[in-house]
């Protein structure tokens, strides 16, 4: 069944692509609270992320730079997991930052856990208009200061989690929010597009210490669709090398490693394929987790005796 399921999902590789501006992930794989509320508290400790992507390196002024911080632990008594992820995303004179709090309840399923999640936070935009350097100063279509605006945001998400498979998908922007940003001589307005998201992988065992993991991440918001495909070979479960292909005409390598127990490296290069393939000199990701759980110490057992049976 399992099986079946993923070979659904990854038939959804074949609709049609374009770019979209939500921001890009190659290690979708790792990051996935970034973008799925319903993962908080599913790796059964408090796990912390940290994320950079530096994309179309030396695009002057156009390369758009990304990062993403989270933390997310479950909790017994809500019978499921909270966490907390903070984006920003730069790209030239636009900047967007989300804060966003998440709640997933978890319950067995099969021979692994469903995560039925929801986030809620802030969306933040800003205009940076001291970037600029226009042809015609004073033009009233330009702002002509920095602005900001911020409004409240949303988002859902379901994720299946097994020793053999991974599934999930979710939403945000689900209020298709607009952000008001006011200036002294005019008011912008920016909606946001709702954005759906899919994504799956299978662990394939090759013997006793290897094994390799086809997965494949899709988003779209109904208008523009974009999709990742990658397959990653995992030795003794400490090392990892992956390859991989987006529409955003990109071939991707990505290489990894657990160290010890509770620590995870990864780094990615995208060698473009497309038209801007001459324009710039690629673009790195590279992200750090630890995962930690706090004991305490148990509660030293107090003797007390009645003076009566002394």
């Amino acid at each position: 069944m399992k099986k079946l399921l993923f070979t659904a999902l990854l038939a959804l590789l074949f609709w049609d692509a374009s770019a979209q501006r939500e921001p890009k992930w190659n290690h979708y794989m790792f990051n996935d609270f970034a973008y799925n509320p319903g993962v908080a508290g599913s790796r059964d400790a408090i796990s912390t992320f940290l994320i950079h992507r530096y994309q179309w390196v030396n695009i002057e002024g156009g390369s758009p730079r990304t990062t993403n911080m989270s933390i997310h632990a479950p909790v017994k008594f809500l019978h499921g997991g909270i966490g907390l992820s903070i984006m920003r995303d730069q790209i030239f004179v636009n900047d967007f930052t989300t804060i966003q709090f998440s709640y997933a309840y978890r319950m067995p399923v099969f021979n692994g856990a469903l995560g039925i999640g929801v986030s809620g936070g802030l969306l933040q935009t800003g205009f940076q208009s001291s970037k600029l350097n226009p042809n015609q100063p004073g033009d009233v279509r330009i702002p002509g200061a920095n602005t900001s605006g911020s409004t409240f945001d949303m988002g859902f998400g379901l994720n299946y989690k097994d020793e053999d498979m991974f599934v999930h998908i979710a939403s945000n922007r689900l209020t298709e929010p607009t952000v008001s940003q006011l200036t002294a001589t005019s008011l912008y307005l920016e909606t946001f597009s709702r954005n759906y998201f899919v994504s799956a992988g299978y662990h394939i065992p090759i013997g006793e210490s290897f094994k390799l993991t086809p997965s494949f991440f899709i988003r779209t918001n109904a208008s523009a669709t974009q999709f990742d495909i990658n397959a990653m070979g995992t030795f003794r479960d400490k090392f990892w090398v992956g390859l991989g292909y987006t529409t955003v005409d990109a071939g991707i390598l990505m290489v990894g490693a657990n160290i010890g127990k509770n620590v995870r490296m990864g780094y990615s290069y995208d060698y473009s394929l497309g038209e801007l393939s001459g324009l710039h000199a690629g673009s790195h990701e590279i992200f750090i987790g630890y995962d930690f759980n706090i004991k305490f110490p148990p509660k030293p057992q107090i003797t007390i005796r009645s003076p009566r049976f002394l």
